[in-house]
């Protein structure tokens, strides 16, 4: 039987891996600068639809990042049939983007942190609404310390602008909306390693639990090798994990089978990084990673799945979070493994 440290070892050398293959992700996150007004931004055509016209510019920048040709005819009217029922619907689809509604930690800290995780996962944005206003902006990126917004007001500028110039104040801000299923960006197909219909904390109420979901489906032709879920706190300390318990003849494996290892109710409040990690037998790797927080906020789940076929493409429909390790193209896997038997 395996030591903690010989699979902690297994792990941190398929992050690693992961890392390595960034530059291997589809051409439409490498190219797209969703920071250039490209005509990203609408205004609203009347009042009361803010929420319309922000969710359509979160879609219309999710269609651009997919490299879908008509990006440019998302606008408020053509979203409106899909998600609007005197207010923005809390669940819809969209060109096979499906948006859903959570609900932001009370803690100023808490929340802030909470935003900058999800706009690092989320790069088309999310809408962001004030109940004091009432009013939602687009909340478009963090960057050097500044949330960035699109306010659908017309009485503020256009485009891209700092919040603080926008009709919303990021204190009074309790929800909002955001892509949690996107079916554009890659098609997964029967021959990689996949993870499929893996439910994902974002909001977790503290003591409340979350069921895990998902499948991991070895590559045509082979069987698993290994599989790991690990929920990892701030500092990158493992706090919880649980493997599989792999005969060697598995090609599909569910992660409900160690639902009661994971358990989300005893975090303390925090941000963490939920992790799904696995290897099948051909040498395919794949690493899922999802930042959330435990808070007194309600709890929201969306659904995506992620995969690496061996080849070494990522294949996605979310932005998957790895860390990045300074000079990783210059070193190579061999040099990397050597600094791993260095660490443990």
């Amino acid at each position: 039987m395996e030591t903690q440290n010989t699979w902690r070892r297994r792990i941190a050398a398929l992050v690693l891996t992961v890392a390595l293959l960034v530059t291997c992700m589809p051409s439409a996150w490498a190219t797209a600068d969703l920071n250039v007004d490209a005509g990203f931004y609408l205004k609203q055509s009347r009042s009361g639809t803010c929420t319309l016209t922000a969710a359509a510019m979160m879609l219309r920048r999710r269609a651009y990042l997919d490299g879908r040709s008509d990006w440019v005819d998302v606008t408020e009217n053509s979203v409106r049939s899909a998600a609007w029922s005197n207010g923005l619907a809390h669940s819809f689809t969209y060109k096979s983007m499906k948006v859903l509604y959570a609900t932001l930690p009370t803690d100023n800290t808490v929340k802030t942190q909470t935003l900058i995780n999800l706009l690092a996962a989320h790069p088309e944005g999310i809408v962001l609404y004030d109940r004091t206003e009432p009013h939602a902006v687009l909340l478009t990126d963090y960057t050097n310390g500044t949330f960035y917004c699109s306010d659908p007001a017309g009485n503020i500028s256009a485009g891209r602008v700092p919040v603080s110039e926008a009709s919303v104040s990021m204190e009074d801000s309790s929800c909002y909306w955001y892509i949690a299923e996107d079916q554009n960006a890659a098609v997964p197909t029967t021959s990689d390693l996949q993870l499929a219909g893996v439910t994902y904390p974002v909001n977790v109420h503290t003591g409340s639990g979350m069921s895990l979901n998902g499948t991991v489906t070895a590559t045509a032709g082979s069987t698993l090798a290994e599989v790991a879920v690990l929920v990892e706190d701030a500092a990158g300390n493992t706090v919880m994990s649980a493997s599989a318990a792999l005969t060697g003849a598995e090609t599909s494996w569910s992660l409900r089978q160690v639902d009661n290892q994971i358990l989300f109710g005893t975090l303390p409040a925090g941000s963490y990084a939920f992790l799904v990690i696995a290897e099948d037998t051909t040498g395919a790797s794949l690493c899922f990673s999802s930042n959330f927080t435990v808070s007194d906020a309600a709890a929201s789940s969306g659904t995506y799945w992620s995969a690496q076929d061996p080849e070494g493409t990522m294949l996605q429909d979310e932005l998957v979070s790895v860390e990045q390790v300074p000079d990783a193209q210059s070193t190579g896997l061999d040099g990397f493994f050597s600094f791993l038997d260095q660490l443990f």
